[in-house]
C-alpha cells in the first residue's frame, strides 16, 4: 500500500513538473549578473519580465501565457528567461538603467546588458511570441531602430516602430515633431498619421493636439468621428484629472464633449471613495454620479454592469430608491437588446429584491429559454437554480 501511495505521488509530481516545464522555464536565482553569463556562456539574449506585484496585467500574463506549451518552446529555446519584481529594492536601479516606467515591460538584452528590444503590456500568445521574433531581427529591433533615429530616419514607418516599443521616452514629443514639419498639410492628413496622433500625443499642451484640434472635421472625415471624439475626450480626461483647477481650458475645446468628460471624472472618483470608505454615504454619492453619466446612455452592457452592481451591493446597502434606479437601468438595458439572456437574469434579480416576484420568475424563465436555445449550459443551469430560489422564498 505504501508503495502505491509513494507511486502515485511520484506520478503526480513528475506530471506537475511535466505541465509547468511546458511554459516559460526562469531562472530560479532571479539574479541579471548569473543570466548575463549563462547567456553569453550559450550564446543566447536575455528575456526579462520586469513586473510588479500589484500589476494586474502582470499576473494575467503569468497565469495565462507564460505557461503555455508554444511560448515556453520558443523563449526556452532563444532566451535565458528573468523574473525581475522591478520595484523590489535589489532591482531598483536596474529599473531605473533599463528605463523600465510601465508594467509589464519585456526587455531583450544581449549578453552584454544592452537593451536589444523591448515590449509592452499584456498580450495574447502569438503577439507575444512575434514580440520576442522580432529581438533577433537585427533590422527593426528597439537597438536598430534606435540607430536609424540617431542617424536622422524620420520614415513614419520607422517612427511608428521606434514609438510602439518605447512610448515614455520624454523626447518622443520632439521626434513627433521633427517628423510633422517635414511634411505638408495634405501629407499630414492621413489614416496612417491618424495613427500616429491617436497612439502617441496625449496632452492638450501639445502644438501637434492644437493642430489636431484645428483639423478635426478632415481627421472625422478619415477615420470616423467617433474615434476622433474618443480621442480628445480621453486627452480631456487626462488633463482634469492632472489639474480640476483648469476646468475652463478644457472645456473650450469641445463644451459638449466636456459635460461627458467631467460626468465620467467625478463618476470614477466617486466610485474610488466607495471602495475606500465602503459605507452607505460613499454609495448613495457613487449612484448619484452615475446617474448623471449614464443618463443619455445607449450601451446595453454598460448600462446592465451598473444595474448588477445596485442588485450586488443591495444586501449591503438596501434601499428602494437606489433598487428603482437599478431597475430603470436593467430595463433599458433589456429594452436595447431583449434577446441578451444575461440582461433578463439581471433585471430579473432587481426584480426580484424590490418585491415583485411573478415578475421576476417571468423573467428569469425568459433568459432561461433564450440560453437554452443558445445551448448554454452553464447559464441554463444557474438560471434553473435562480427560478428554483425565486419560488422558494
Amino acid at each position: 500500500m505504501k508503495k502505491l501511495i509513494l507511486f502515485t505521488s511520484l506520478l503526480l509530481s513528475l506530471t506537475t513538473f511535466s505541465v509547468f516545464s511546458q511554459g516559460i522555464q526562469f531562472e530560479e536565482n532571479h539574479d541579471l549578473n548569473a543570466a548575463l553569463a549563462k547567456a553569453k556562456a550559450e550564446n543566447k539574449l536575455i528575456f526579462i519580465d520586469a513586473y510588479a506585484v500589484w500589476c494586474g496585467p502582470c499576473k494575467v500574463m503569468a497565469r495565462d501565457i507564460f505557461p503555455l506549451k508554444e511560448v515556453g518552446d520558443y523563449f526556452n529555446d532563444k532566451f535565458v528567461n528573468l523574473k525581475l519584481d522591478m520595484e523590489a529594492t535589489e532591482n531598483v536601479e536596474i529599473a531605473k538603467k533599463y528605463e523600465v516606467k510601465a508594467y509589464p515591460t519585456y526587455l531583450f538584452l544581449n549578453a552584454d546588458g544592452e537593451v536589444v528590444h523591448k515590449g509592452l503590456g499584456s498580450m495574447p500568445a502569438e503577439k507575444f511570441i512575434e514580440v520576442a521574433k522580432a529581438a533577433a531581427d537585427t533590422e527593426n529591433n528597439f537597438s536598430a531602430l534606435s540607430k536609424k533615429i540617431k542617424n536622422g530616419d524620420r520614415s513614419l514607418e520607422t517612427i511608428n516602430k521606434y514609438l510602439a516599443q518605447n512610448p515614455y521616452d520624454a523626447g518622443n514629443g520632439d521626434l513627433l515633431d521633427e517628423y510633422f514639419k517635414t511634411l505638408s498639410e495634405n501629407q499630414i492628413n492621413t489614416k496612417e498619421n491618424w495613427e500616429l496622433f491617436s497612439n502617441n500625443i496625449d496632452k492638450i499642451s501639445s502644438p501637434w493636439f492644437q493642430y489636431f484640434i484645428a483639423n478635426r472635421e478632415k481627421f472625422s472625415a478619415l477615420v470616423g468621428k467617433d474615434k476622433t471624439d474618443a480621442k480628445i475626450a480621453k486627452i480631456m480626461i487626462t488633463a482634469y484629472n492632472q489639474d480640476p483647477s483648469s476646468e475652463e481650458k478644457i472645456k473650450s475645446i469641445d463644451p459638449l464633449l466636456f459635460e461627458d468628460v467631467k460626468a465620467k471624472v467625478n463618476l470614477s472618483k466617486a466610485y474610488g471613495q466607495f471602495r475606500k470608505a465602503n459605507n452607505m454615504e460613499s454609495w448613495k454619492s457613487f449612484i448619484n454620479q452615475a446617474v448623471t453619466y449614464y443618463k443619455d446612455c445607449k450601451e446595453a452592457n454598460q448600462l446592465n454592469e451598473i444595474a448588477w452592481m445596485v442588485f450586488k451591493n443591495n444586501s449591503k446597502f438596501s434601499d428602494k430608491e437606489l433598487l428603482k434606479q437599478g431597475l430603470k437601468w436593467a430595463s433599458k438595458a433589456v429594452i436595447l437588446e431583449p434577446g441578451n439572456d444575461a440582461f433578463l437574469d439581471t433585471y430579473a434579480n432587481l426584480l426580484y429584491a424590490s418585491g415583485k416576484k411573478k415578475e421576476a420568475i417571468k423573467t428569469e424563465t425568459n433568459a432561461l429559454k433564450i440560453a437554452e436555445k443558445a445551448g448554454n449550459t452553464e447559464a441554463v443551469e444557474n438560471y434553473k437554480k435562480v427560478i428554483e430560489n425565486f419560488k422558494n422564498k
